[in-house]
């Protein structure tokens, strides 16, 4: 009986830390909701008081000067996909799959550049865009995206692709397959979970991107991203309202919401089998 009560108060008390968690995490997203549905002034004398009505006018407003800058992130996001996944795939294969004079020094270099802080990245980045005339286009956020990203990719798909039964492989051999049907028709197909991984991974980072794109792109509005637009505004380098910039992060964060939602399964699987995989 002793033993049942103790793992009662156990199951209790988790359950209680994991409710205070999930308020928590929950709580700053529910006050921008509330902003987001109360005028500027009402947000100002009581913040944490509800709507009396419901201020629908700032979603309308919002929704003009954002819907073009989240298309400008969304472009961005889905070109530095592509290429994203097409650089992870076959790095992760040659390194995961493939032995060469130099593999685990280049490996290593791969290891290193991860160490790197990001910020330290910034002017590198932004004299080597310079020098290739790409600022103020999305080039200027592609490319460095790209080089960027793939980092915890391949070392994600590396640790897979090294796993996986030699045995595959070897049959393919036999029957006739080159390395180029090995990699499309058996690594790829069984790398989904983790492309998928690095996938979301990347884009989530790409779309909440504010440093990069404010140094790369500083001409007009037009070619500027969802962050930078939102968090320009929120500075005061035009509207103000807040109760406007929470409508405005609000109807951003759908894109996102969805894309990762709808590949949440493959998501979870993948961090799962590179945790045991690695």
């Amino acid at each position: 009986m002793r033993s049942h009560r103790k793992i009662g108060v156990g199951y209790l008390l988790s359950r209680l830390l994991l409710l205070i968690l999930l308020a928590a995490t929950f709580f700053p997203v529910l006050m921008m909701i509330n902003m987001s549905l109360k005028p500027n002034v009402m947000i100002v004398n009581d913040f944490l008081g509800l709507p009396e009505k419901i201020y629908w006018i700032n979603f309308q407003k919002a929704f003009h000067f954002v819907v073009r800058p989240i298309f400008n992130s969304m472009f961005v996001c889905l070109i530095s996909l592509i290429l994203i996944l097409i650089v992870v795939a076959l790095s992760g294969y040659t390194f995961g799959r493939m032995e060469f004079k130099g593999r685990k020094f280049l490996y290593t270099l791969v290891l290193a550049v991860m160490m790197i802080p990001y910020t330290l990245l910034i002017i590198p980045s932004y004299n080597i865009v310079n020098g290739m005339h790409l600022l103020n286009t999305f080039w200027a956020l592609i490319i460095p995206y790209v080089s960027g990203q793939q980092i915890f990719g391949i070392i994600l798909a590396e640790a897979f692709y090294r796993s996986l039964p030699n045995d595959m492989f070897e049959a393919a051999r036999i029957d006739g397959a080159g390395e180029i049907y090995a990699f499309a028709k058996i690594a790829v197909p069984l790398s989904k979970p983790i492309l998928i991984t690095v996938g979301i991974t990347a884009v989530v980072a790409m779309y909440n991107d504010y440093i990069w794109p404010t140094v790369a792109i500083t001409g007009g509005d037009e070619m500027k991203t969802f962050c930078q637009i939102v968090f320009n505004n929120a500075a005061g380098k035009g509207a103000t309202d807040m109760g406007l910039i929470a409508a405005a992060f609000l109807i951003g964060t759908v894109p996102l919401l969805v894309a990762t939602s709808s590949c949440l399964k493959y998501y979870v699987q993948g961090m799962m089998v590179g945790a045991v995989k690695g």
